[in-house]
């Protein structure tokens, strides 16, 4: 009988592969730095299948993208206050947010904590969120302890659903693998074209 790890696909293998790596820890940190920040892909998308491949990692890349994520936020919070005029708007734009970035400017405003911290529970990007609260000149101490509460409670949240799910998924993956990438891919692709048309 061939041993579990040979049967693996082509895909799991190159996921599981990139998790061991060396430098893929350094790479999920800068996705959830540069998520916050500047850029659109969320750092779940590495995550999910990191952890999906080492469960055993979980506590430690979700910490990573926690302190990452968090860092990057500031870096928003700081092109919102210092930037806006030539990084802010720019990036705003770019991702079609114009419209709704007044509006949540004010709630930025008016809520404070309560809206950095709800953000975990939305699917706005959160570089929007740290963007705004820079333009509203949110309290710094408020922001920087509401929006490390908002990336824990996130990642948290990712992690009880891996722990719930994961072997499943898992299990899913190494089945139907071949048919799973693709839709992976597809599914990403289309999330980007939303992200940047919504």
């Amino acid at each position: 009988m061939q041993p579990a790890d040979t049967k693996r696909g082509g895909w799991l293998r190159h996921v599981e592969g990139w998790a061991q790596h060396r430098h893929g820890a350094w790479v999920l940190a800068a996705v959830a730095f540069a998520d916050s920040s500047f850029l659109p892909i969320p750092p779940d998308f590495l995550l999910v299948p990191m952890v999906l491949v080492q469960p055993h990692r979980l506590r430690a890349l979700s910490i990573i993208c926690v302190l990452a994520s968090s860092l990057g936020a500031i870096v928003g919070y700081l092109i919102g206050y210092w930037l806006w005029n030539a990084v802010g708007l720019p990036l705003v734009q770019m991702y079609g947010y114009t419209e709704q970035f007044a509006a949540y400017q004010q709630l930025v405003a008016d809520w404070g904590v309560l809206i950095i911290i709800g953000k975990a529970f939305t699917p706005i990007p959160f570089k929007i969120a740290a963007i705004a609260a820079g333009v509203a000149a949110m309290d710094p101490w408020a922001f920087l302890i509401s929006m490390f509460v908002g990336r824990t409670l996130h990642f948290v949240m990712v992690g009880v659903l891996l722990v719930m799910f994961g072997a499943r998924v898992r299990s899913l993956i190494e089945r139907f693998e071949r048919r799973f990438a693709l839709i992976s891919v597809l599914v990403l692709a289309a999330l980007v074209v939303a992200f940047h048309f919504w």
